[in-house]
């Protein structure tokens, strides 16, 4: 039970570093409307493993704890608290989608694996691009007090951005899934 508990923790923290690296130093930056710019980068896809591999609430910490280390280390620093709510229900939903709703655990095909986690993770992908913008938003409108032009000018780059980071970050997840559960851990059930 404790050497479960910590191969938990540790593939969560290692999912959450990849998120962190691709985030920080694997990212392109495309010009956007309004003097800003969109992030293009796949640390979405370590978040859905995480959900895939250890369920809704570690995938949630994931990308909560990746990303927002990521924005504060990377000079953004005004974005780290929308980030952290935005990636925990991101995580959350992939997760509760995966295996709640999809029984992904229950695959007993390549195919089977490939379809539930394809669509965990579309599911999880059209839940950020909802929430988040929509938490930008408010944040910046809120709490850091910008004009309701700038905020939503930004929350629809956030949109855009999030919305073409979701495709390769679902297919690289599935593959790494399968990939993994075929065979490193063919013989465990991480959730």
């Amino acid at each position: 039970m404790r050497d479960q508990k910590i191969l938990k923790l540790t593939l969560a923290s290692m999912l959450a570093a990849l998120a962190f690296i691709c985030f920080t130093y694997l990212r392109i930056e495309i010009p956007m409307g309004g003097g800003m710019t969109g992030k293009i980068y796949i640390g979405a896809a370590f978040i859905l493993l995480s959900a895939f591999f250890l369920g809704p609430r570690w995938g949630g910490l994931t990308g909560a704890i990746g990303l927002t280390l990521g924005d504060l280390l990377a000079g953004y620093a005004t974005s780290a608290p929308p980030t952290f709510l935005s990636k925990l229900i991101f995580g959350l939903a992939c997760g509760f989608m995966a295996h709640q709703m999809l029984k992904l655990t229950a695959a007993s095909s390549h195919r089977q694996m490939y379809l539930r986690t394809l669509l965990a993770g579309a599911f999880a992908c059209l839940i950020n691009v909802l929430t988040e913008p929509v938490i930008r938003w408010a944040f910046k409108v809120y709490i850091l007090g910008l004009p309701e032009p700038i905020a939503y000018l930004s929350a629809v780059n956030c949109a855009i951005s999030m919305a073409v980071n979701s495709l390769p970050s679902i297919l690289a997840a599935a593959f790494l899934y399968v990939a993994a559960k075929t065979t490193v851990l063919r013989q465990r059930d991480l959730y």
